[in-house]
């Protein structure tokens, strides 16, 4: 008792610390933060202006078009020591700055800026360890990228399921990956964090050393300093899986549904994974799937699938890298798009709860054209009782939570809000009927890297983490120089 009193004293101080935050410093325009920063860094980083269009559009590029800024410059930073003069340029004058590892984040502001914008797309070194038990990865990475390079060693990494997103925002976020079921979430498979702290301190973040700081960044996401590589535990991994994308049409979706709610409660193989969507476009309403199985030969749980019509194909055994680079991406550059993605976690998944989503599909599908959509998808993930492989996290999963992704996008800046609002009044009207089917209760976390920018610390991380995670900030950065850097406001 005496020491949670002494836990919430200190974090009162906290609190206030987030009301009134210190050190505000001297002020300085970006332009100027750019030009000193240029004379202070050594030749294995570089400084790049909106006159280099072309490297400036590559650092600069999102996902979503709505993802982005025009930053004042671009430092490819190269070395931890670069990275180290920087930032403690940019605390000192209290410059926006933003870190971009691959670019995946769907919150303007959370990889973006107007002031310095940090690519860390230099930093891409996969470095396999002697014994092949760990792996160094650069977080300027990206996981198609980690996948190609480990191809053929026989060993691989929890990462990313799609090649889109960076190894840097996807792991500090948590990391659902195709190997969740099997060893957790990328996060728990760290060793270690190689960070650059908000005051240019270069450190690590471990179990044995700064383990609070290590707790944090596993989900606290990019509010404790800038990762410029981890250390990540490797496991066997054969030359072949088996996996694949197939598309169903829409009068199949009701046997889709159906037969995901029976895969989650019957399959107990923790090497069979799918992800069930429901995605509506001004093409009209599919339910693609895409299967994945940790080896070379179709397993028994999907079998289930096997009777329901479908008109496209792809599962086969094939190397994991081929699989992953084979999923088809949206090209926001060809698509032109906006866009967000939100979420909400249940503990199960019931028929009426699958029944709700698909409603949500058919009602969204009527405004879609009024409001210049593209798409409005929603991604069924039913994992098995991976939490047993849980690590003490800032994102907490010990319970299994089975995350829902919402993925709407769109032409016109005009319609942002309606959009955003949109998917909030969604997720609110899916609570509600996962409250009634006893499927959801307040300490299932929100998956940060499914959320959108208006989610509170608590729904992310629950009332407890939450107040962990500002104590922890308080003494890492107290000057809140990573409140330039934008994210989550904790």
């Amino acid at each position: 008792m005496a020491r949670f009193s002494v836990m919430v004293a200190a974090a009162a101080v906290a609190l206030q610390a987030s009301a009134n935050p210190v050190g505000s410093g001297p002020k300085t325009n970006a332009a100027q933060t750019c030009s000193r920063i240029s004379s202070s860094i050594s030749s294995a980083s570089g400084v790049i202006y909106a006159a280099n269009a072309s490297a400036f559009a590559e650092d600069t590029s999102h996902y979503f078009l709505s993802s982005g800024q025009t930053p004042a410059c671009v430092l490819e930073v190269g070395s931890p020591a670069d990275l180290s003069a920087a930032i403690r340029i940019i605390g000192n004058t209290r410059t926006p700055f933003a870190v971009q590892s691959g670019g995946h984040a769907s919150n303007q502001g959370f990889s973006s800026t107007t002031g310095v914008h940090i690519s860390l797309r230099r930093m891409k070194q996969v470095t396999l360890s002697a014994d092949k038990k760990t792996v160094e990865i650069g977080f300027g990475q990206g996981w198609a990228g980690v996948y190609k390079i480990l191809q053929g060693s026989g060993v691989n990494v929890v990462g990313g399921r799609v090649a889109g997103p960076g190894v840097g925002g996807f792991t500090l976020g948590g990391g659902f990956s195709w190997k969740t079921n099997q060893f957790g979430l990328t996060a728990d498979t760290v060793k270690k964090y190689n960070i650059v702290l908000p005051d240019g301190t270069i450190t690590q973040a471990s179990a044995k050393s700064n383990p609070d700081l290590f707790w944090a960044l596993k989900g606290g996401m990019n509010r404790f300093g800038i990762v410029t590589s981890a250390e990540f535990f490797t496991h066997p991994q054969t030359p072949t899986v088996y996996g694949g994308l197939r598309y169903y049409p829409p009068t199949s979706i009701p046997a889709v549904l159906d037969a995901t709610t029976k895969f989650l409660a019957t399959n107990k193989d923790p090497k069979a994974v799918i992800i069930t969507t429901i995605d509506s476009s001004v093409n009209g309403t599919n339910g693609p799937l895409l299967f994945f199985y940790d080896g070379p030969e179709k397993p028994d749980a999907f079998k289930i699938f096997d009777d329901i019509y479908n008109f496209y194909d792809t599962v086969q055994a094939q190397p994991f890298s081929d699989f992953v680079s084979g999923i088809p991406p949206v090209d926001p550059s060809v698509d032109n798009i906006r866009g967000g993605f939100h979420t909400f976690s249940t503990s199960a998944l019931t028929s009426k709860f699958l029944q709700a989503i698909y409603n949500e599909t058919v009602e969204v599908a009527k405004v879609m054209e009024l409001h210049g959509a593209n798409r409005a998808s929603y991604d069924i993930e039913p994992f098995t009782r991976y939490g047993k492989y849980a690590t003490d996290s800032a994102f907490h999963h010990a319970n299994s939570p089975l995350p829902l992704n919402l993925f709407f996008s769109w032409k016109s800046p005009s319609e942002d809000q309606f959009w955003y609002n949109w998917m909030r009044q969604s997720v609110a009207r899916l609570k509600k009927v996962a409250i009634q089917e006893g499927i959801y209760t307040k300490d299932l976390a929100a998956y940060p890297n499914y959320s959108l920018a208006s989610s509170t610390a608590e729904e992310l991380y629950g009332p407890l983490n939450a107040l962990r995670l500002r104590l922890v900030r308080s003494r890492i950065d107290p000057q809140r120089v990573m409140d330039l850097a934008g994210g989550f406001n904790i």
